[in-house]
């Protein structure tokens, strides 16, 4: 393994190859509804039965044998396939056929000229898929993950079967081996969101962020599936042990089902930007959800089990790699159904339904899984990504270890802002984030109704002083021959005595996790704040 170099000087290293490099804008939109049917999953393994109908996607423009495509871009495959012909290209004489979670491209394997981000790559193989509804003609998918889960890298056993970014990399040595990506979000259901695609290039600034600070954030190393099940490798890393921290502020507890993790508190997280929807496992997603009023879970028969919460609930939830944390925008957290063309939906009590976005897993990722969690695009608008292919590129000899880095561009008041801008008119009528975890949550019954408990027991301890101070001044009066003393009742203060802060302050890297409010006892008015062990649901496990 190659020695790392200081920041300082790495960074001097890739900036001397900017010129190399090209930047690539892209657009983000709802697939229509006459595509819906396939979802770009190339090698999650295991059986699924979910519907792609809410999905999103982000498309570029790419040029094949001369003829112009519009591809979606995938880091979760590797492949690179187009529907329709190509006059230009040249025959392999053999076939391929990519299997995604729902559906598949298969056709026969082809060489064309490939102009893509700036770079030209001759004789590129692809997959040239029949038009159909689903894949109309002129349209495709461009896969930017590892090379070893590709179709057809595996039908050569060759360098002829590179994928596009191993070619790409290969011919042109001065352009360091990273792709970075920036996913715009969604404002109008009917519109289009922008977003942007670098190979080998640092973007500058967005919203006045300066983006280049990508290349000081922690190196996220990505965790490596073993040489067997070699074809399901993904850009995974590790969360943070207790990294998922939860509407209320304390940690999600979880357990890892991969095998060979050996701190099992942390969580393998597999990044993927052509999921819109990140899949979590059914105890976080209810940890997320269910600790609200006018929640409900629901089978829907469009997306799969689906938590619903009133569009004007907040949630926050704030994600952990390398000791940093990265919030996540409320409008990320819960969407308005009608955005995936889903049926607009009710709570129980009438208000407009909102779908949480960190669904739980929708298809069986085999007993023994190399990963526990997805995130898709709900994650990472909420971050500027940098993925580092290392030795991952087919051939090369580089002998450097993959890693991705994260950059938040998500600032918890701005997004408090827009989040009440965009479902509360405005106006700020933002309460408590935590109100019940629902009736069958009898471990957590007693924590969750904490506020109400505080409420009573400072209302009946003020009643009391204000009663005893009331006697003790009237029998001072008359002890005292009418001699008056002022009587000064200290304000109510909030909850530790910390100073009143807006919701969304709660959820702050700063806000101490862990330490959970007493439990309610009815013989005695007030128990001082304890340390409590970090909320752990015991219902359903988690599923892959």
């Amino acid at each position: 393994m190659l020695l790392k170099l200081p920041t300082s000087l790495l960074a001097l290293v890739l900036f001397s190859d900017l010129s190399c490099a090209i930047r690539v804008p892209f657009q983000g939109r709802r697939i229509p509804a006459e595509r819906r049917g396939l979802l770009p999953r190339a090698t999650l393994s295991g059986s699924s039965s979910v519907s792609d109908s809410a999905d999103l996607e982000y498309m570029t423009n790419i040029t094949l044998g001369g003829v112009a495509f519009e591809v979606m871009i995938d880091t979760g495959s590797a492949d690179l396939w187009v529907a329709g012909d190509v006059s230009s290209s040249t025959g392999t004489g053999m076939s391929g056929t990519i299997t995604y979670a729902s559906g598949s491209a298969t056709g026969p394997i082809q060489q064309a000229t490939l102009d893509f981000a700036g770079y030209t790559v001759q004789n590129q193989a692809y997959i040239q898929v029949t038009p159909s509804s689903s894949q109309p003609a002129g349209q495709g998918l461009i896969g930017l993950g590892p090379s070893s889960g590709s179709i057809v890298y595996q039908a050569f056993e060759a360098s002829e079967g590179n994928t596009p970014l191993d070619n790409i990399f290969l011919q042109n040595t001065a352009t360091p081996n990273y792709i970075t990506f920036l996913l715009g979000r969604l404002d109008d259901p009917s519109g289009t969101f922008p977003g942007d695609l670098t190979v080998g290039e640092v973007l500058q600034t967005e919203n006045s962020t300066n983006l280049t600070a990508v290349l000081s954030q922690p190196k996220l190393d990505v965790t490596v599936v073993s040489s067997s099940d070699s074809g399901n490798q993904h850009f995974q890393v590790l969360l943070d042990a207790d990294g998922f921290i939860g509407p209320d502020g304390g940690a999600i507890s979880y357990t890892s089902e991969v095998s060979s993790t050996s701190n099992k508190k942390q969580a393998t997280v597999v990044i993927d930007s052509g999921f819109s929807l990140p899949q979590v496992p059914s105890s976080i997603a209810k940890a997320i959800y269910s600790q609200f009023d006018d929640t409900e879970l629901v089978n829907d028969p469009d997306v799969g089990s689906i938590w619903y919460v009133p569009c004007t609930q907040e949630v926050n939830i704030t994600l952990k790699f390398g000791g940093v944390s990265y919030p996540v925008h409320p409008l990320d957290t819960t969407t308005d159904p009608t955005v995936f063309g889903l049926t607009a939906r009710k709570t129980a009590s009438g208000a407009n339904a909102c779908l949480g976005l960190f669904q739980p897993f929708s298809f069986d990722a085999g007993s023994d899984p190399t990963y526990d969690i997805i995130f898709g695009m709900a994650f990472l608008r909420n971050v500027y990504t940098l993925v580092d292919f290392g030795d991952f590129i087919a051939g090369s000899k580089t002998k450097a270890e993959p890693y991705i880095q994260f950059l938040s561009i998500t600032d918890p008041a701005q997004a408090h802002k827009d989040f009440v801008d965009a479902r509360l008119g405005g106006v700020d009528t933002t309460t408590s984030v935590r109100t019940s975890h629902g009736s069958n949550d009898d471990d957590n019954s007693s924590s969750s109704n904490h506020t109400i408990y505080y409420i009573i027991g400072a209302a009946v301890i003020g009643g009391i002083a204000l009663l005893l101070a009331a006697v003790f001044f009237f029998r001072s009066r008359r002890a005292s021959r009418g001699v008056y003393k002022p009587l000064h009742l200290p304000g109510a203060a909030p909850y530790n005595g910390a100073p009143a802060q807006p919701p969304m302050y709660q959820f702050h890297q700063t806000q101490p996790y862990g330490v959970h409010p007493p439990t309610y006892n009815p013989d005695r008015p007030y128990d001082p704040p304890t340390e409590h062990v970090p909320y752990h649901n015991p219902f359903e496990g988690p599923r892959h």
